[in-house]
C-alpha cells in the first residue's frame, strides 16, 4: 500500500512538473509576461516599497493617476519581498510566482480528491488542473492574485475535510493562517470562500447526523474564519468601510450591463449537471448527502448563483465567477471520467469471460480443436488485457479527448493562440517605458490607452491615466481619470445635448476632431437606452469635403483638411455648445461652426466660405456624409431621413430652405450609406450652407420592422419628421459637461500623451498625427511601437 502510495504521489509531481513548465512556456513565449493587469500589480508592488515602514495600503502612487486604491496586497506582500531578496527582473518575478501558485493547485486538488473520492480519480484531477484552460488564462491576463486566492481555498477547504487527523492548535493555528491569507490577497475570493463556507454550515447545522456531522463539528468551522479575520483586521477595518463607501457609479453599472452579463444558456447547464454529485456520493459513499458532496455542490452553485445578483442591482465582473466554478467542475468531470472507464472496461471483461466459458462448454467434436485454439489465444489476451489495463487504456482515451477536444482544457496550439491575444508588451513599447522612468520627472502626468497604460504605470512608476473602459473599473474616481484619458486619445471635442420627445429624455452626443486631424468632423451619435456606448450615425471627414473655386476664371479645388488652421475653440453656457474651426487659404476662409442647443433635437452645422481675393470666385461645395443606416422615406423635399434597424435609432437631417443641396446618395448594405450634398455657389464672394442633423431611439415594435409592407414602415417614420429647429422645452434637461481638450491638458496638468501603434490600429486612424500637427504638442520619444508627446505650458 505504501508502495502504491509513493508511486501516485511521483507521478502527482510528475504531473505537477509539466504543469509548471506548461505555464512558463506560455508565459516566457513573448519575453514579456502577458496581460495588462501585471502593470497594476507592479504599481501596487511599488506603492509598498516606497513608503517603507510606514505603508498605507490603500493608496497607489501611480495607477489611474495616483489615489485610493482596493487592491488588496497579500500578493504583492509576498512578490516584493521576492524582488528584493532576488534582484530579478519584476515581469519575471511576476511570471515565476504566478506559475508556481498555479501549478501548486495540482498537490492541492489531487489531495483534496483523494480525500472524497479516491486514488484515480484524484490523478485524473491532477491532470486536469495541469492543463485547466481557465488556470493558464488567467495567468495570460495577469490575474496573479485570483490565483494565490484559489490555491489557499481548497488548502483550507481540504484541512476542514481532515480536521481529525489534526489536534486542536495545530489545526485553528492553520485554518486561521490560511483564511487570514485568503481575506489579505483577494476581495471577491473571499466572498465565495465566505459565502460556500457558511452554506454549508448553515446545512450542518440544521441536518446534522443526516449528512454525517454534529453541530459541535459545524461551528468548529466557523472559528478559524473568525480567528483569520482578527489576524488581519488593521487591514479589514481600514478597507471595507472604503469598499462601502465607493459604490459602483452609474457609468460603471450602465457599461457592465452592457458587456459582462453572463447568458442563461451558459449559466442553466451548470445548475443541471450539479445534481450528478448526490448520485456519485451515493455509489461511492453510499449516502447521497455528505459533507464533502455538499461542500463541492455548494462550490459550483454559490458562484453560478453570484453571476446573477444584477437581478437585485449588484455589478461586478461577473464572468470572473466562472473561475470558481472550473475546479470542481474538472472534479465532476473526472468522475465521470473514472466511472465510465470502470464501466467499460467491465462490460469487455464480462463479455471475454462469457466467450471463454461457452468455448469450454462446447461438445461438438468438429469443434473442439478451434475452440482450443480460440480459448488459448482468449487466455493469452486476458493476461495482457485485464480489467485494470482495460480502465487504464478507457482513462486515457478519454483524458486525451477531453484535453484536445474540450474548451475547458487548454492544447498547446491554443494556448499560443490565447497568449497572443492577451500579450500586451513588446520590446519598443518596453523600451519607451525605460525611457519615461529615466527622462521624465516623477511627478509627470502620463495619458495613454489602457493595456500600455497599466504596465506604464507599474514599469515606469509614473502617474498614468488609462483610457480604460467602465466596466473594467471599479472606484468612482477612476471613472472620470479614464473618461478624460479616452476622450483625449480619441478627440479635441465632446459634448452632448438633450431633448424632450414622447415625455422621454434624449441625448445626442457629437465629437469633432478638430481642424488638426481629417476624421469626425464632426460626428454624431445616438445615445441609447439599452447600453452605455453610443451608436455613431453621421459623420463627416473633411477629407471628403471639397471646395471648388476660380481665379480669374481658372478653376481650382482644394479639400478641407488642406486649408491651415487658424483657430479652433469650443464655447458653451447653460443653454448651447459650439465648437468653432477656422481654416484660413491664401484665396479664401473656411469657418465651421457646429452648435447644439439645450432643448433642441438638431445639432447645426453651419459653414461659411469667404475669399480674400476680389479675383476669387466660389463655384461649389461638395462634401460626401457618411450614414450607419439605411434611408427611409420622407414626402419632404428639404429632409431625408434614415433608420438603423439593428438598434431601432432613427436620424434626420435637415437642409436651409435657401440654399437647397443636389442630392445623391448610394446604399451599401442594410446599415451604411453615402450621401453626396453639392452646393451650387454661383460664383459668390461669401456663403453660407447650413444643415441640421438629429438621431435618437425610436419604438421597439417588432411588428412594424417585420412588416413586408414598407409603406407601412416608411409612414411611420414620416411622422417621426420634424421640421422646427428651435428649442422646444429645456426645463428640468441635464446639462452634461463638454470636453475640450485644451481645459482638460491645464486644469489637470498632463505633462505627457503616449500614442501606440495598438491604438491606432484600434482606433482605425493615424492618431499620433492628431499630435503632431497640433501646436500644443511637442514629439520627444518615438518609435516603431509608440509616439510620446509633451504638452507645452
Amino acid at each position: 500500500m505504501v508502495r502504491g502510495t509513493n508511486k501516485h504521489l511521483l507521478l502527482v509531481f510528475v504531473i505537477f512538473v509539466f504543469a509548471f513548465l506548461y505555464r512558463v512556456l506560455f508565459m516566457v513565449h513573448g519575453t514579456f509576461s502577458p496581460g495588462a493587469d501585471i502593470g497594476l500589480h507592479n504599481s501596487v508592488v511599488h506603492s509598498i516599497i516606497s513608503q517603507g515602514s510606514k505603508v498605507d495600503f490603500l493608496y497607489n502612487f501611480y495607477q489611474m493617476g495616483g489615489g485610493l486604491s482596493l487592491t488588496f496586497p497579500g500578493y504583492h506582500l509576498f512578490v516584493a519581498q521576492i524582488m528584493i531578496l532576488t534582484g530579478m527582473s519584476e515581469y519575471l518575478v511576476h511570471t515565476i510566482v504566478g506559475s508556481l501558485f498555479s501549478s501548486v493547485m495540482v498537490f492541492v486538488f489531487y489531495l483534496l480528491t483523494r480525500t472524497i473520492w479516491k486514488e484515480s480519480i484524484a490523478i485524473v484531477v491532477a491532470f486536469f488542473v495541469a492543463v485547466s484552460r481557465f488556470d493558464i488564462e488567467m495567468l495570460f491576463w495577469s490575474g496573479y492574485p485570483n490565483i494565490v486566492a484559489l490555491l489557499l481555498i481548497p488548502v483550507t477547504f481540504y484541512l476542514y475535510l481532515q480536521k481529525k487527523r489534526f489536534t486542536i492548535f495545530p489545526f485553528y493555528i492553520s485554518t486561521s493562517l490560511l483564511v487570514g491569507s485568503i481575506f489579505l490577497t483577494h476581495s471577491l475570493s473571499s466572498l465565495v470562500f465566505v459565502s460556500i463556507l457558511f452554506s454549508v454550515i448553515f446545512f450542518g447545522l440544521i441536518f446534522g447526523q443526516k449528512i454525517g456531522t454534529t453541530r459541535s463539528e459545524m461551528l468548529c468551522w466557523l472559528l478559524p474564519v473568525l480567528f483569520g479575520a482578527l489576524l488581519v483586521s488593521p487591514y479589514l477595518i481600514q478597507v471595507i468601510p472604503k469598499y462601502l463607501t465607493n459604490t459602483l457609479s452609474a457609468e460603471i453599472i450602465q457599461a457592465t450591463a452592457s458587456t459582462l452579463i453572463i447568458p442563461l444558456e451558459i449559466i442553466l447547464p451548470i445548475f443541471a449537471v450539479v445534481g450528478f454529485y448526490f448520485i456519485f456520493s451515493k455509489k461511492y459513499h453510499k449516502h447521497y448527502f455528505t459533507i464533502p458532496t455538499i461542500l463541492l455542490v455548494l462550490w459550483m452553485v454559490i458562484p453560478t448563483m453570484f453571476t446573477q445578483v444584477y437581478i437585485f442591482g449588484l455589478y461586478t465582473d461577473f464572468y470572473r465567477f466562472l473561475f470558481f466554478i472550473t475546479l470542481p467542475l474538472i472534479i465532476l468531470i473526472s468522475l465521470f471520467i473514472d466511472f465510465g472507464s470502470t464501466l467499460l472496461a467491465r462490460i469487455i471483461d464480462t463479455y471475454r469471460t462469457l466467450i471463454i466459458q461457452l468455448n469450454n462448454n462446447v461438445k461438438n467434436t468438429d469443434q473442439i480443436t478451434y475452440n482450443r485454439l480460440t480459448t488459448k489465444f482468449l487466455n493469452k489476451l486476458n493476461k495482457n488485457w485485464s480489467q485494470p489495463n482495460l480502465y487504464t487504456i478507457f482513462l486515457i482515451f478519454f483524458l486525451l479527448f477531453c484535453f484536445f477536444s474540450t474548451p475547458l482544457f487548454l492544447a498547446p496550439r491554443e494556448g499560443f493562440v490565447y497568449h497572443t491575444f492577451y500579450q500586451t508588451m513588446n520590446e519598443p513599447l518596453y523600451q519607451s517605458i525605460e525611457w519615461a522612468k529615466i527622462y521624465t520627472p516623477s511627478e509627470a502626468i502620463f495619458v495613454t490607452e489602457a493595456h500600455y497604460g497599466w504596465w506604464f504605470s507599474g514599469f515606469a512608476q509614473r502617474p498614468t491615466w488609462s483610457a480604460e473602459e467602465p466596466q473594467f473599473l471599479f472606484l468612482p474616481r477612476e471613472v472620470p481619470i479614464a473618461q478624460v484619458a479616452s476622450n483625449l486619445l480619441d478627440t479635441n471635442y465632446l459634448f452632448e445635448s438633450s431633448f424632450i420627445l414622447d415625455n422621454e429624455i434624449h441625448n445626442i452626443q457629437i465629437r469633432e476632431d478638430g481642424g488638426y486631424m481629417a476624421r469626425h468632423n464632426p460626428q454624431i451619435f445616438t445615445c441609447l437606452n439599452t447600453t452605455y456606448f453610443p451608436y455613431a450615425f453621421f459623420n463627416f471627414n473633411s477629407y471628403q469635403t471639397k471646395i471648388l473655386y476660380e481665379i480669374n476664371g481658372v478653376p481650382l479645388s482644394i479639400t478641407l483638411d488642406k486649408l491651415p488652421v487658424i483657430d479652433m475653440h469650443m464655447e458653451n453656457d447653460t443653454q448651447h455648445t459650439t465648437v468653432s474651426i477656422v481654416r484660413e487659404h491664401e484665396y479664401f476662409t473656411c469657418t465651421q461652426l457646429t452648435t447644439a442647443q439645450a432643448g433642441s433635437k438638431f445639432v447645426n452645422i453651419t459653414t461659411t466660405l469667404k475669399t480674400t481675393q476680389d479675383n476669387i470666385s466660389l463655384s461649389e461645395l461638395q462634401t460626401t456624409l457618411e450614414v450607419n443606416a439605411s434611408p427611409i422615406g420622407t414626402q419632404k423635399p428639404n429632409t431625408l431621413g434614415f433608420l438603423a434597424k439593428n438598434i431601432n435609432a432613427f436620424g434626420q437631417i435637415t437642409f436651409n430652405n435657401k440654399n437647397l443641396p443636389t442630392i445623391n446618395s448610394t446604399q451599401y448594405n442594410s446599415i451604411y450609406t453615402e450621401v453626396y450634398l453639392n452646393y451650387n455657389l454661383d460664383g459668390k464672394k461669401q456663403t453660407e450652407t447650413q444643415i441640421s442633423l438629429t438621431t435618437y431611439s425610436t419604438t421597439n415594435n417588432p411588428t412594424l420592422y417585420n412588416n413586408n409592407d414598407k409603406n407601412i414602415l416608411n409612414n411611420f417614420f414620416n411622422n417621426q419628421i420634424n421640421l422646427n429647429l428651435k428649442p422646444e422645452n429645456r426645463d428640468n434637461l441635464p446639462i452634461p459637461t463638454p470636453f475640450n481638450y485644451q481645459t482638460e491638458l491645464k486644469i489637470n496638468n498632463i505633462t505627457y500623451v503616449a500614442v501606440t501603434r495598438s491604438y491606432e490600429a484600434y482606433s482605425n486612424a493615424a492618431m499620433r498625427l492628431k499630435f503632431a500637427n497640433d501646436p500644443l504638442f511637442n514629439l520627444v520619444f518615438i518609435n516603431s511601437e509608440v509616439a510620446i508627446f509633451e504638452v507645452k505650458k
